[in-house]
């Protein structure tokens, strides 16, 4: 026969059997035949020569169960042994059912292109047939090929009945390397747990998968069920989402699958399987399935010290409470819990927000109430370990020491289950929506102790095995505008002896009293984000707002760091609220700032007061000296003077911003308006204000105040000089050295002329605080005029010049001579201090006498 009949012969007899799929086994035409006897065991061995050199051999095969009914599936590997190109369209594979009809065996979609096998290559086809068999056991499998020599065109090859004891599943145990998706994946069924939670049953399917490709492979194109012996099937979904896991190339990874099974399921004889959608043939066609090991309950108890081990994203996680402490406070127990979450895989994993709750021994339970959800959400890197913070709030009455912290899957998490609704045909139904389900992953005990006040001055352990010893150094209440101001000083030390700990970005939070939580709270620590060596140790301020009429009792500090919208805990301690007395700083003895970038020193150089009518003001100047090797700028002082019954004025402060050289001053200035007399006994406590959790600068707006010291202030009155000379208008000295005033007989006007001579006292800058040089001039006649002189106007400031001023009055033309009183005097938001006076007599100029007659 030619190639053109050859051709036509082998479509119209694929197109007969297209449409009569089904004919009697015996008048199929075959003139020989040869049956493989089943093995002895129970895997496949069916190899068939097909002739011209070609086998082929049965790999695999299954049934599977769905709605419009069976299908059987079947793999055959094609060999060319031979020297010219096997046509597969000559092959002609056909299934034997029960009662003797013969179907004929189609391609699924996917392999339709495979049209023939070079010579030394060898190609796989997979096979299905619909059928009304529940199992692939005791199927009849045989082959035709074309021979046009035979009656009929077909000549049967062999046949081949599967084993009985056979099943398409991977041995419980054994691992199967597989081609899914063109992604060599070696797939292994690790686990299977039966969980009885809440009155329902679930069944946890844990997979072993490693990929040995070069592309990242994921099973989201795989539909996962769980299988019965009987022919049940529950749709599995995945633990990780329906986008799955992916698993990298050469990365092994274990992920879980789970569903909801009746509660009277046996669970003995289980089996993973996994089928493939066939779009075109509307199909689920079984890709490989595996035996599941004995199932086991799972160990949900973790005793006090242990962890749970978890899988996340296919990364090992370990969870363990890490600490909790425990107070009383009325009848509520209230516990702060630690749970910290270590990663020991290779890659990022990101911990979900896992629902919590006390289970109490009496069996009531209390559920945790994040006011974030978000800060439950933790991402850890490879190695890293972080923890999260549980407050809740207990009745006492309980059972404090059988508490269990309770850790479920967050809610929802698995969303749609599958179920079987036909038990007797098997055929598994589409997944349907459930409501939430909150599977258990761990039941911790909890290692607590009774939280103790931490006590000034005493070294506490560290909280967790990389953390600092601390201890707190002094807590200070201080008056900050119309509140007070709490102000925590901490001393933080590396006890390791080899390794350097991370001081990282901290954020606070404080508490009075368990109910009160305060305002605006601020951390300052030099050395955030730095690493501190072995024995080292830092300083670390906390800072937070109250109202001043607040009494507290006690007050809760806890430290955080955050990454994103998570918040880690870093250290915890409650102090009582009653703060220590301000540290009093020795008369004379400078304010030391001691930040790195900032060191300077602080010197009182004199404290006035100006009087007034009804209230004084109190003026404090002080000298500000850089002690850095470069140019800085100064950080910004702040202070309040406080009487001795406690009365607070807030002092306003007059700051230079011009920055400071190495070893330059500048003059700090506080001040306040006090009631009349008050000056006399007041003290000035300062210290270094704070915006933005660090120290503030001049020209930018303080939030808080830090590091305060008290200073009993002792205010002079200057003396009154008897003269205009040498007279101290800080940082200036003034003298008059040229004073002379003249009247002309018979004019209203009086000429005076001084000349003043300005000099700077010291190398030091200052800012404009608003004082004002004031020239009183008293003439003998009683009568008072005032000037102002302004500096750089009137006065050279520093340098020498002269004013000259006229006075006029219709009283003058009368006198013949006479003098004028002159004060100096410096002037502060209205209130002043007489510097100097001075009297100088005027030179009286007569008019001219006509000459006498002889």
């Amino acid at each position: 026969m030619n190639s053109k009949n050859f051709k036509a012969a082998v479509i119209l007899l694929a197109a007969a059997m297209a449409v009569s799929p089904t004919a009697s086994a015996s008048n199929n035409g075959t003139t020989s035949s040869r049956e493989t006897a089943p093995a002895a065991n129970t895997s496949l061995n069916w190899n068939v020569k097909l002739g011209n050199g070609v086998t082929a051999s049965l790999e695999q095969a299954d049934v599977w169960n769905q709605d419009s009914g069976n299908v059987a599936v079947f793999t055959l590997r094609y060999r060319n042994g031979g020297k010219s190109p096997a046509r597969l369209v000559t092959y002609f594979p056909k299934a034997v059912l029960p009662g003797g009809d013969v179907k004929a065996a189609n391609p699924i979609t996917k392999d339709l292109a495979k049209k023939k096998v070079e010579p030394g290559q060898s190609l796989s086809v997979t096979y299905y047939v619909k059928t009304e068999q529940a199992s692939i056991s005791g199927m009849k499998l045989v082959m035709d090929v074309w021979n046009p020599k035979v009656k009929g065109y077909l000549e049967r090859v062999g046949s081949y009945r599967i084993p009985a004891t056979y099943s398409a599943a991977v041995a419980s145990g054994a691992a199967r390397k597989l081609s899914l998706g063109g992604t060599p994946v070696t797939v292994k069924a690790e686990s299977l747990e039966v969980i009885k939670y809440d009155g329902k049953v679930y069944a946890k399917v844990g997979m072993s998968l490693t990929n040995h490709g070069s592309r990242v492979w994921t099973d989201n194109a795989l539909n996962p069920y769980l299988a019965t012996g009987s022919g049940s099937a529950f749709q599995l979904q995945r633990e990780a989402g329906t986008e799955g896991v992916p698993v990298q190339p050469k990365e092994r990874k274990k992920v879980y699958y789970i569903t909801e099974i009746p509660s009277y399921l046996k669970t003995t004889d289980l089996r993973f399987l996994w089928t493939e959608t066939d779009d075109t043939l509307k199909l689920d066609l079984p890709v490989a399935s595996f035996k599941l090991p004995k199932a086991i309950t799972p160990q949900w108890d973790v005793p006090e010290g242990e962890a749970k081990a978890l899988t996340i994203s296919g990364q090992p996680v370990r969870a363990s409470v890490r600490q909790a402490l425990l107070r009383v406070s009325g009848d509520q127990a209230i516990w702060n819990i630690e749970v910290a979450f270590k990663n020991n895989g290779k890659k990022s994993v990101t911990i979900p927000a896992y629902d919590y709750a006390i289970k109490a021994s009496e069996g009531s339970l209390y559920p945790y109430e994040a006011e974030d959800r978000g800060a439950l959400t933790i991402k850890l890197s490879p190695g890293e370990e972080r923890a999260i913070t549980l407050d809740m709030a207990l009745p006492a009455q309980l059972d404090q020491e059988r508490l269990r912290l309770r850790m479920i899957a967050p809610s929802g998490e698995y969303g749609t289950i599958g179920k079987s609704a036909d038990q007797e045909s098997g055929s598994p139904v589409a997944p349907t929506e459930m409501a939430h389900i909150n599977l258990p992953l761990a039941y911790f005990s909890i290692p607590y102790q009774t939280e103790r006040r931490s006590s000034i001055g005493v070294e506490y352990p560290p909280q967790s095995p990389q953390g600092f010893a601390y201890t707190l150094e002094s807590i200070q209440r201080l008056p900050w505008q119309d509140t007070d101001l709490v102000v925590a000083k901490l001393r933080l030390r590396n006890p390791h002896e080899t390794n350097s700990i991370l001081l990282p970005e901290l954020t606070a939070e404080v508490i009075a009293d368990e109910k009160v939580l305060l305002s605006a709270p601020e951390v300052i620590a030099e050395e955030q984000g730095s690493r501190i060596a072995p024995g080292a140790a830092t300083e670390v301020y906390v800072m937070a707002k109250i109202p001043y009429t607040n009494d507290i009792q006690t007050l809760r500090f806890r430290l955080s760091t955050q990454q994103d919208s998570a918040k880690s805990p870093f250290l915890t301690w409650t102090a009582s609220g009653h703060a220590q007395s301000v540290e009093r700083l020795e008369q004379g003895k400078p304010y030391s700032i001691k930040t790195a970038g900032k060191r300077s020193e602080l010197q009182e150089r004199r404290t006035i007061i100006y009087e007034g009518t009804d209230s004084d003001i109190i003026y404090s100047e002080f000298t500000l000296a850089s002690s850095e090797q470069r140019r800085i700028q100064a950080p910004l002082m702040k202070g309040y003077f406080q009487g001795t019954s406690g009365q607070i004025y807030e002092a306003e402060t007059v700051q230079p911003e011009t920055p400071l050289q190495p070893g330059a001053k500048q003059l700090v200035t506080f001040w306040a308006r006090v009631p009349k007399g008050a000056g006399n006994d007041l003290q000035l406590a300062l210290g270094t204000a704070m915006t933005g959790n660090k120290l503030a600068e001049s020209g930018t707006e303080a939030t808080g105040i830090m590091s305060v010291k008290k200073l009993t202030l002792n205010p002079i009155r200057p003396a009154t000089s008897r003269s205009l000379t040498q007279l101290d208008w800080y940082p200036y000295n003034i003298s008059v050295t040229k004073l002379a005033g003249s009247l002309q007989e018979g004019s209203p006007t009086i000429s005076l002329n001084l000349t003043f001579d300005v000099k700077r006292t010291d190398s030091i800058t200052a800012a404009d605080a608003g004082h004002k040089l004031i020239l009183t001039i008293k003439d003998s006649l009683g009568q008072t005029q005032e000037r102002v002189l302004t500096p750089g106007t009137d006065i050279q400031v520093p340098g020498t010049r002269t004013v000259s001023l006229e006075l006029t009055d219709e009283q003058y033309k009368r006198l013949r001579g006479g003098w004028l009183s002159l004060t100096l005097s410096d002037e502060f938001q209205n209130e002043r201090i007489i510097m100097g006076s001075q009297t100088v007599n005027l030179t009286f100029y007569p008019n001219s006498v006509p000459d006498s007659e002889w």
